[in-house]
């Protein structure tokens, strides 16, 4: 069993519940939730595997290995359309879910982003939980549990998880990337918690990259003209752009090795039209995750010179920028940069309702230069 969520980390309580549900008997619905990044996706996927294995959840066998791949008939992923996940896709769920599994003991659906249910669709799908067929389970994933109809949660089993502890992302990232334990310690700061941008931090040059490129911004923003600025906002949707395709281009190398799994033409074109839906919902994800990563590094640059502001150097998320900070932090300047960070986080918001991307980012640029020119006198 402890095979399953092997790669889910500081997450005991979690894990535990989960297992003990496999062990014991499922419910019908269970709700996954905390923040971005500490492993609810994963562990929706093993728990999928564990639902529908005939051991339970060995891990090593055909069904948990295609689950866990994303490549089993009677695991279904259900993702926003868009910015809400909607009726329709609610009404397909509820055509299908009536028959019996294809070969597994269950059918599963896992809802990722499940608070991006628009009104009709979370109406409807209230109606499902009410009488869910007793081979199906639902696994509802999200950051912000408090955005679904109370009604909704009820009827789910709650399972909590918590940010990852800094020592532990970076014996994480010591372990598993062999990193010396004094850069695993600094990423693991950076990433305040979130393991997911930890480990990729850590295994991609391209984040890196791109996370210098945003700390290098956010420290010029503030004193750059508007041709300078227009400069950073072209080149920050170029970056998130390019990482999306670079994504897209990745699953294209998988499809092949995903298609060994098939044994017959009927599953190769099962599996080819899943890929290709697959593509288009990681493209959609990346490009999120892309635009979430922008303006968190922006609040995490002016939430950090607000600290040091007040003396807090310890609680600095980028660590490894902290004299950069010291000499760009000016006295009397917390509130400002406070404000700052709030403009960060309120672009992030904008982005969940489909707006224009770079409107938003570009938004975001202005409100934090305003909050920036004036100073309190001393």
């Amino acid at each position: 069993m402890s095979s399953l969520f092997a790669d889910i980390v500081g997450q005991q309580l979690a894990v535990s519940l989960l297992t003990r549900s496999l062990e014991q008997g499922a419910s019908h619905a269970y709700l996954f939730s905390g923040p971005s990044g500490v492993g609810k996706g994963q562990a929706a996927s093993a728990f999928a595997a564990g639902l529908t294995c005939a051991d339970g959840g060995c891990g090593v066998c055909n069904t948990c290995r295609r689950v866990l791949e994303g490549l089993h008939p009677d695991v279904d992923v259900i993702a926003p359309e868009g910015s809400f996940i909607r009726k329709e896709q609610i009404t397909e769920i509820n055509t299908h879910a009536v028959y019996r599994p294809y070969e597994a003991r269950a059918k599963v659906y896992v809802f990722l982003e499940a608070d991006s249910f628009n009104a009709e669709a979370a109406n409807a799908f209230l109606k499902t939980l009410e009488d869910p067929p007793g081979h199906v389970h639902f696994v509802l994933v999200t950051d912000h549990p408090e955005r679904l109809l109370p009604t909704i949660v009820s009827r789910c089993q709650p399972v909590m998880f918590s940010a990852v502890p800094v020592a532990v992302v970076a014996a994480d990232l010591s372990d598993r990337c062999g990193l010396p334990e004094a850069d695993a310690l600094v990423l693991a700061h950076v990433a305040g918690g979130d393991l997911a941008y930890a480990r990729e931090l850590a295994t991609s040059e391209s984040a890196r990259r791109q996370r210098e490129q945003l700390l290098d911004l956010a420290r010029d923003i503030p004193s750059a003209g508007l041709m300078d600025t227009q400069v950073a906002l072209d080149e920050i949707m170029a970056s998130v752009e390019g990482r999306s395709k670079e994504r897209a281009q990745d699953l294209e190398q998988e499809l092949a090795r995903r298609l060994e799994w098939a044994g017959d033409a009927r599953t190769r074109s099962w599996l080819t039209k899943r890929h290709d839906e697959n593509v288009k919902r990681q493209q959609r994800r990346q490009l999120t995750q892309g635009l979430r990563t922008v303006t968190r590094v922006f609040a995490g640059w002016y939430r950090d010179l607000a600290l040091v502001c007040v003396g807090a150097d310890r609680a600095v998320l980028n660590q490894d920028r902290l004299e950069e900070l010291r000499a760009l932090a000016l006295p009397g300047g917390a509130l400002r940069y406070t404000q700052a960070v709030t403009a960060a986080r309120k672009a992030q918001e904008r982005l969940r309702y489909n707006v224009d991307a770079r409107c938003a980012i570009g938004d975001m640029f202005r409100s934090i230069k305003e909050a920036l020119t004036q100073w309190p006198r001393l």
